[in-house]
């Protein structure tokens, strides 16, 4: 869809923080518009789309089409992928059941909800619309609940091919979706968008498109629509609440209906090993007088053990049933090493005749209980708590559990209680520089004073040994297949230092595996029937897609996160797709062509024949000719011979990190313009472009001798291009 039409449609919704108190001016005709509401309201329904990080993005409008339970709206109101909260006029909320149908490139969308009975509109014949007929409008604008607008058809027009309604009538945000009515109360359109122009200038989709739409329907579950967040379902199993999982942080939402205590679990499903054996992990809570942890050896129902924080202290309890005559709390501590409001490590050890409970690296439970031996692990949270969880492990040794990991984390225990560390434990934390950076962090937060400094230095050691491990990788005399991923998730860890990129290439791993279990044996029979196959599991069964709805979120960038929500940018949608095709034999590669790049697959023949895969487009493949067409519809002329040669691991590096340097510039941070800069000279020290922004940026925030170092540089290499006389006069002024 082009940027044009985005760029309109982005006035149609906004977040209900920003909902103000407005009112359309008074129209003629305020008994037709008044009848008209009160007859269409019941089939109202406003819809509440999820936002990357799961919350609520916005508020858009939707109306009932079918008494069964289908409901019309727009395409940019649900988003791809996302979760959405559908509710009718009186409060009730309708559970969705899927998508039925659905349209980018006409905004249209059609979302089926477990209901029956509900009160359908009249679809009208949108052909039989004219210049200047009565119009009136319902929807949900700047989040105000089902208002309604009216005015008059101001032209039928044609934008960038589609056919649409101009209206004049005031829309705003939150009317997308709403029925465009005429007099009779039938409807004759969808409200789209709005003119950038001005808010008395709209557009509708023609309701005979939403006709089409529902000849053609294509039912997609909920379960396999949504899937930013959604966890791993080889790997866990949730009970109750709304359990997601991105950059590596599960998060537990909502609470069981029903359940006593709000308990809920989520089930991790490989099975343990043997005993003796230890489960851990690391968990923060919004609210201490909730309840969230570890649980284990589960039925995957109600009997489990658990051991969690509760209320300032920490628990062990004996589940035994679906309620507290079955709960039996073993033992109820209070520990100093219990840290509030922030990540602590619990960890338990299960042998035969006793469980230990650790909290921090400290021993608080020992218990001898002894009715539960076997079953899974996993996570439990209880009441009203929203609590984050990562680093779950279980194992008979090493992870989080082992000494050195137990040392580290009491010397942190002895950094919260103010005691001084010795010469030797700095030497051990210096051994370790995550945990040194996690150190540092807090030192930060008790003196304020060094807060900023000790921040930058940490994520100044961490980017300067990310930066060297990209650039050992990217030039490297044997280089792996799998090299350019491992750099993607490189990359991933400058804004997440805890990400481990060994659990990206484990995930990787597993993904493989229902992979390789899709394919029949005419699946493996040609390279382009592999192909096929490969795009069927990616896109269709499995949802990864361009983000259309949110281009500039920087998660695109970030290859975890992309795996994460299914979701991401041409360049790490291709690199994805690059690894998956490479795992199945093909002999995929990448072209960097200037705002798209696309992967490349050759199918020998006579002729032989080239393929280009557009993954943003949900693997859409092109020939030359069709490739050709796009990108000159989206630069305006077609590339040069260079564009459709493979493109190499360092440049599609430096072309992540500069789309993260043009985030970064957008929303005017500074410190991670620095930190991409930093990265890509490391990688590419030549580049005398990103020296010069470099330079500037150093001279903006005050690091005057990096600066200089930057500014001798291009006055000694005087590189094409750079004003070499207005680098000096820089070099005068910072003296």
């Amino acid at each position: 869809m082009t940027r044009w039409f985005f760029f309109l449609s982005a006035f149609l919704w906004m977040p209900p923080a920003f909902a103000e108190d407005t009112k359309p001016e008074a129209k003629p005709e305020v008994s037709r518009a008044a009848e008209l509401a009160k007859k269409v309201r019941p089939s109202l329904v406003s819809i509440e789309p999820a936002g990357r990080d799961a919350e609520v993005a916005g508020v858009g409008t939707g109306f009932v089409i079918s008494a069964d339970g289908l409901i019309a709206t727009n395409m940019h109101v649900i988003g791809e992928a996302r979760g959405l909260k559908v509710e009718l006029p009186d409060g009730k909320h309708l559970e969705v059941a899927g998508i039925h149908a659905w349209d980018r490139e006409k905004d249209l969308a059609i979302i089926r909800v477990q209901a029956t009975d509900l009160p359908a509109l009249t679809l009208g014949d949108s052909s039989t619309l004219a210049q200047g007929d009565y119009v009136a409008a319902m929807g949900n604008p700047f989040g105000l609940r089902f208002s309604v607008v009216e005015g008059v058809v101001s032209a039928m027009q044609e934008v960038e091919g589609r056919k649409l309604v101009q209206l004049a009538m005031p829309i705003e945000q939150g009317n997308s979706g709403g029925p465009l009515l005429d007099k009779d109360g039938r409807v004759m359109g969808l409200v789209s968008m709005r003119s950038a122009l001005t808010a008395n200038l709209g557009f509708a989709v023609p309701v005979n498109e939403l006709r089409t739409l529902m000849e053609h329907p294509a039912p997609v579950s909920m379960k396999n629509w949504q899937t930013i967040g959604r966890l791993n379902e080889r790997i866990w199993k949730s009970s109750g609440g709304r359990w997601t999982q991105r950059a590596g942080v599960i998060r537990a939402r909502e609470r069981q209906e029903g359940a006593f205590g709000g308990r809920t679990l989520c089930i991790y499903q490989p099975e343990p090993p043997a005993l003796p054996y230890e489960i851990s992990v690391r968990v923060k809570m919004d609210d201490e007088s909730g309840a969230a942890g570890l649980m284990f050896c589960s039925d995957g129902g109600d009997t489990h053990y658990g051991f969690y924080p509760s209320g300032g202290g920490l628990r062990l309890t004996k589940f035994e049933g679906p309620d507290v005559n079955s709960w039996t709390i073993l033992e109820q501590v209070q520990s100093p090493a219990y840290r509030q409001g922030e990540w602590n490590l619990l960890r338990v050890r299960l042998e035969k005749e006793t469980i230990q409970c650790f909290v921090n690296g400290e021993a608080v439970i020992t218990s001898k209980d002894l009715a539960l031996r076997t079953g899974r692990a996993g996570l439990c949270k209880f009441r009203q708590t929203e609590p984050d969880f990562k680093d779950f492990r279980v194992a008979r040794d090493g992870g989080p559990g082992d000494p050195v990991a137990d040392a580290v984390s009491l010397l942190m225990t002895a950094a919260a209680r103010g005691e001084p560390l010795s010469k030797e434990a700095r030497e051990t934390l210096a051994a370790y520089p995550d945990t040194t950076r996690v150190i540092a962090e807090r030192e930060a937060a008790v003196l304020e004073k060094r807060a900023g400094a000790l921040r930058r230095q940490a994520a100044e050691a961490s980017v300067n040994a990310i930066a060297k491990q990209l650039s050992e990788l990217l030039a490297a005399k044997a280089p792996q297949d799998s090299d350019l991923t491992r750099a993607a998730f490189l990359i991933s860890r400058l804004d997440n230092p805890e990400f481990d990129p060994a659990h990206g290439m484990a995930e990787l791993d597993r993904m493989t595996v229902d992979l390789k279990a899709s394919l029949n044996d005419d699946d493996k029979s040609s390279p382009e029937k592999t192909l096929k196959a490969l795009h069927r599991w990616m896109f269709q069964e499995n949802g990864f897609h361009g983000s259309y709805e949110d281009m500039n979120n920087r998660a695109n960038s970030y290859l975890n996160e992309v795996i994460d929500d299914r979701e991401g940018l041409p360049i790490t949608l291709c690199l994805l797709h690059r690894e998956f095709a490479r795992r199945l034999g093909l002999d995929v590669t990448a072209r960097g062509f200037p705002g798209r790049v696309m992967n490349h697959l050759a199918i020998p023949g006579d002729p032989p024949r080239d393929l280009y895969i557009d993954a943003f487009e949900r693997g859409k493949i092109l020939t030359t000719a069709e490739t050709k067409s796009l990108l000159l519809n989206l630069n305006e002329e077609l590339p040069g011979d260079d564009a459709w040669k493979p493109v190499s691991n360092t440049d599609i590096v430096l072309r992540m990190l500069n789309n993260l340097t043009a985030n970064a510039v957008g929303a005017r941070d500074d410190y991670r313009i620095l930190r991409y800069m930093d990265v890509f000279l490391t990688i590419a020290p030549d580049s005398a472009h990103q020296r010069l922004q470099r330079l500037l940026m150093l001279a903006k925030t005050g690091q005057i001798e990096k600066a200089r170092t930057d500014a001798g540089w291009l006055i000694e290499k005087q590189p094409s291009g750079i004003d070499t006389e207005r680098v000096q006069a820089l070099v005068e002024s910072l003296k």
